[in-house]
């Protein structure tokens, strides 16, 4: 694989996976407008073929005018609302 290719899918784990775990602790991920853009940018480009194999989960809809970061979770399949219950 390209390491440009293999760089993006490392960079979107460290981002999408540290909001996944910081949910899951009720903590709050913050990532700058500099990096959701890189994120968005490298989503956009594989969610089709990562979705056909499996690594993300269908689309979840949100709003269009939402912040790259909040648009890059759900083309990861991600629902930026989740909260952890209890």
């Amino acid at each position: 694989m390209p390491a440009r290719f293999v760089g993006g899918v490392v960079f979107g784990e460290w981002l999408v996976d540290g909001w996944d775990l910081a949910v899951v602790t009720g903590q709050k991920a913050d990532v700058d407008d500099e990096l959701a853009a890189a994120l968005y940018e490298d989503i956009v480009g594989k969610a089709e073929m990562a979705r056909r194999y499996g690594v993300y989960g269908p689309e979840v809809a949100v709003p269009a005018d939402a912040p790259l970061f909040v648009r890059a979770l759900g083309l990861a399949g991600r629902d930026p609302s989740w909260r952890r219950q209890g």
